[in-house]
């Protein structure tokens, strides 16, 4: 199976949040279909899948070294 998309994971996750809110935007207003979205939000979706993969990609960052005891 290939990996989707960043497009078919934006879809995905503005699926998922309409499911996690009864298909209502912030507004409390039904949420259009995502081709009816226009391109910004569409690109902002995009944009945010896109940081997530950055985040799932990226290697944890080093363990800090622990403080040196004063007392």
């Amino acid at each position: 199976m290939a990996r989707p998309t960043r497009l078919q994971l934006a879809q995905a996750a503005y699926a998922a949040y309409g499911g996690a809110t009864g298909g209502l935007n912030f507004r409390g207003d039904p949420m259009p279909e995502w081709d009816d979205l226009g391109g910004v939000i569409q690109h902002a979706w995009l944009t945010a899948v896109q940081e997530v993969e950055q985040q799932l990609l990226s290697p944890p960052p080093a363990p800090r070294a622990p403080e040196p005891d004063t007392d």
